[in-house]
């Protein structure tokens, strides 16, 4: 498909929003384990919200600011809010070395950097003498849940320290003493501006950035949209980390489409119950993911054992060959065979 030179993935977003206004786009988890919903419109107004905050503060267009956080609701918020006003994210999960941290944000030059946590903004702030472009930190965390140190901490070294949802708040009253200036950011965008710059592990050598842009992950959804079929109103449930490009075109993907994000974690336990509780229609990961949850359905289902067992070993041999049909049915197969014959859409169709 051919887009637009000035559609960019906040736009993209923002014709969701309009579409699936009424629709869930997130399920943040709280403290006490339970979820809650945030609709398209919502998420959408939050994240204008945040570009406005960020766009009050000094940010400019092109600039990089660094989002040294896991997977969460906000995450999304922000990289919706740095987008829209045309600066560019350079993503980090909670699990990044100082190492890791000073190479990064040295090279990109970062004024400003949203942490996730206390302990995120504890690190970069113990990095600042090798880091003095920092003259800015966003955290996720609420003002009552940043210890005090790291408060002092941040101050005797001249860093500014600013809270998200506090953020949210200042950019909402901007925005009524601004009207249409977000929006009219948001416009200027092109296809071909950067939108992020992701830096490899370092597991091979010294982590290199790669520079994405709106049209990388454009053409790419592009594609992904054919071959993963998904109803408004289905959810995913995820659990990779959102800076690894794998998981970011995921949410993408799911956002084009009307679908909800889930916000859980790579923990058995954890993962399981969430699968329980929201039934999501995906979930992305990787195989060590897919293998711990099926290691522990199969042996619950051993452990009932005779006829559940039995059953259940059935279906799934059921659901396998279904699937095989369905991907040969559309040529999905990554093979150059054509299978799609009258028999294979007969066969499809089948209630088994």
């Amino acid at each position: 498909m051919e887009f637009k030179e000035d559609y960019t993935i906040p736009k993209m977003i923002k014709d969701s929003a309009d579409k699936f206004a009424e629709i869930n786009a997130q399920y943040k988890r709280q403290k006490n384990g339970e979820f809650i919903p945030v609709l398209y419109r919502e998420m959408f107004q939050l994240g204008l919200d945040f570009g406005a905050a960020l766009l009050q503060l000094g940010l400019k267009r092109e600039e990089p600011i660094g989002l040294i956080s896991d997977n969460r609701a906000e995450w999304m918020q922000a990289d919706i809010g740095i987008m829209s006003i045309g600066a560019i994210d350079v993503p980090r999960g909670c699990d990044a070395t100082p190492l890791d941290l000073e190479k990064i944000l040295s090279i990109t030059e970062c004024r400003f950097v949203i942490a996730e946590n206390n302990s995120q903004v504890n690190k970069i702030l113990n990095l600042h003498d090798k880091l003095p472009s920092i003259e800015k930190i966003i955290t996720f965390d609420t003002k009552d849940d940043v210890k005090q140190e790291v408060k002092d901490s941040a101050k005797s070294k001249d860093v500014e320290l600013y809270y998200f949802d506090e953020l949210i708040k200042e950019g909402q009253k901007w925005r009524i003493e601004h009207q249409g200036e977000v929006e009219a950011e948001l416009e200027k965008g092109k296809i071909d501006d950067i939108a992020t710059i992701i830096f490899t592990s370092g597991t091979t050598g010294t982590p290199k950035g790669v520079m994405l842009t709106h049209r990388n992950f454009l053409t790419q959804l592009d594609e992904i949209v054919e071959r993963i079929f998904l109803n408004p109103g289905e959810c995913a449930l995820n659990v990779l980390p959102v800076w690894h490009v794998f998981e970011r075109e995921v949410e993408y993907v799911i956002l084009i489409q009307g679908c909800a994000i889930t916000y859980s974690k790579p923990v058995g336990s954890i993962l399981l119950a969430d699968l329980k509780k929201m039934n999501p229609s995906v979930l992305p990961a990787v195989p060590r993911v897919f293998e711990a949850v099926y290691d522990g359905i199969t042996k619950k289902m051993r452990k009932a054992g005779g006829l559940v067992n039995g059953m259940f070993n059935f279906f799934v041999k059921v659901a396998i060959i279904h699937k095989r049909m369905q991907r040969k049915m559309f040529d999905q197969n990554p093979c150059f065979t054509t299978y799609i014959t009258p028999v294979w859409w007969i066969l499809f169709f089948i209630p088994w």
